[in-house]
């Protein structure tokens, strides 16, 4: 059947979560999700304090209620993120301190061969108005710029998540047809971090430069993004934060 999935890769989009940060209007949430289940996403992320499941979330999620039903519902990107090991963040806009930017195909193909290690990877979109802020985004391991036109590039929150889970099934559908012809090719990448343990590492180093006076007060913000950016940018494997994390605590002893 064409466009059908095998269930390997289904099984990979298991491992792939969609999380939304603030989203202003429930109905919003609701066309999020019926975009995911077109494209065989299920898992939903919400960061909000406001109802998730709402009369219009209901309206707006067609048959794909059972998506909306399902969320979880967190108060922090860094709590819906926190066993996340590879992030990527929707952004329409260059920032100053960015990660590596991609298209989508390229963009989402990095996150599927993390999902292929069943590792867990984040989607993440911003607000409708604003987008996500830089420290957001810097917690995002690269930014996806959906190309559109420049005079009138406005695309809707459900609009984004579509374009992003269409791609993500192509880059499946595409692969499987690779494998069929010329045999299985491995995606892999080494097993990376967890938010959560990044998060445990750039807590530890900030401390530990207040602690040496490399930190001023009043740069304090400016040097620890700079610090995640420089990181960002050097994609380790878990193994080798450990080995950094052991030589700056070593370090710190002494």
């Amino acid at each position: 059947m064409p466009g059908s999935l095998s269930p390997e890769s289904l099984k990979m989009l298991d491992f792939v979560r969609v999380v939304l940060v603030e989203p202003t209007h429930p109905g919003n949430i609701g066309s999020a999700a019926r975009a995911m289940k077109t494209m065989g996403l299920s898992c939903l992320t919400v960061v909000t304090d406001r109802p998730v499941i709402t009369p219009e979330s209901e309206a707006l999620s067609g048959g794909a209620f059972d998506v909306v039903k399902s969320i979880t519902r967190v108060s922090s990107l860094d709590e819906a993120l926190r066993d996340v090991s590879f992030a990527a963040g929707a952004s329409a806009r260059r920032r100053s301190l960015e990660r590596p930017l991609y298209q989508p195909r390229e963009g989402l193909a990095r996150a599927l061969s993390h999902a292929a290690n069943g590792e867990s990877v984040a989607l993440v979109f911003g607000r409708e108005s604003s987008g996500l802020t830089n420290a957001e985004l810097a917690r995002c391991d690269i930014h996806i710029n959906i190309d559109a036109n420049p005079v009138y590039s406005s695309l809707n929150l459900a609009m984004s998540v579509q374009v992003l889970a269409y791609e993500l099934r192509q880059i499946l559908l595409r692969q499987e047809k690779s494998a069929l012809s010329s045999g299985p090719v491995p995606v892999k990448e080494s097993l990376k971090p967890a938010h959560e343990q990044w998060e445990s590492f750039y807590s530890f180093l900030e401390n530990a430069l207040k602690t040496s006076g490399f930190i001023k007060p009043q740069v304090n913000g400016t040097i620890m993004e700079q610090l995640r950016h420089i990181f960002g940018k050097a994609d380790l494997s878990d193994h080798e934060l450990q080995i950094i994390y052991g030589v700056m605590a070593s370090l710190k002893k002494h």
